[in-house]
């Protein structure tokens, strides 16, 4: 997999070399989810230079799918391009957050087939890689927002098909955060911003979510469908 860096962006070219999001490795990494397939309908007229997101269930995994595509590519950079004193521990959690984002990212993918967003534009710039504090903060910022996403879609998505599956992947994402948290600042990996008045995850309504993760992205979204709470 090869990172391709022009200023102010840096873009994932896939190639998937050396990475297994087998089957096999997908189910030890995400607790044994299983999704069926989805036939959705997501065709909708758009500016040549924006991408639609769509609507209904559709547009809830697109959103999914795009957080997951952020996070892959956070972390294969991160795997890549170590901040100064990372333990062995921690390089090999980062290796392992790289692939759960993968697998995560092929199977939303999968689910999606012909109607999945056009892969985006990454803008990894507010990262500092080189720098702990950094990316161990925007690790945690990228989960808060995945956490909100899954739990979000979740409360919205018509299909019980798939339901699971996301609560499952919702799960990790909160692990993913508290691990962050922890290793940055210790015993806040349950703070007030990860979790609500009564102690739970919380869930974000799709256009936050999307207002959330824009700026990571240079790709730009038409939104304008997706569901909400309302």
């Amino acid at each position: 997999m090869e990172i391709l860096n022009t200023p102010g962006n840096e873009q994932v070219a896939e190639t998937e070399k050396g990475y297994d999001v087998s089957r096999r490795r997908f189910f030890q990494l995400a607790g044994g989810i299983a999704g069926a397939g989805v036939i959705l309908s997501a065709c909708r007229r758009t500016p040549p230079s924006t991408t639609y997101v769509g609507s209904g269930d559709a547009g809830l995994l697109n959103m999914l799918y795009i957080v997951e595509q952020v996070q892959a590519g956070f972390y294969i950079q991160a795997a890549i391009t170590p901040y100064f004193g990372m333990t062995s521990s921690e390089s090999l959690c980062f290796i392992d957050l790289r692939d759960q984002a993968i697998a995560h990212r092929e199977y939303l993918k999968t689910l999606l087939g012909t109607n999945a967003a056009k892969p985006i534009v990454l803008n990894l710039s507010l990262s500092t890689f080189a720098d702990r504090t950094s990316t161990l903060a925007n690790a945690y910022a990228l989960a808060d927002i995945a956490v909100g996403a899954y739990n979000g879609a979740a409360r919205l998505v018509s299909s019980t098909d798939f339901l699971q599956a996301l609560s499952k992947i919702a799960t990790v994402q909160a692990r993913r955060s508290a691990y962050m948290r922890d290793t940055l600042t210790y015993n806040s990996f349950a703070d007030n911003s990860a979790v609500d008045s009564n102690g739970l995850d919380l869930a974000t309504e799709p256009a936050s979510v999307m207002a959330a993760i824009e700026q990571y992205i240079q790709t730009k979204f038409d939104i304008s469908k997706l569901p909400s709470f309302k």
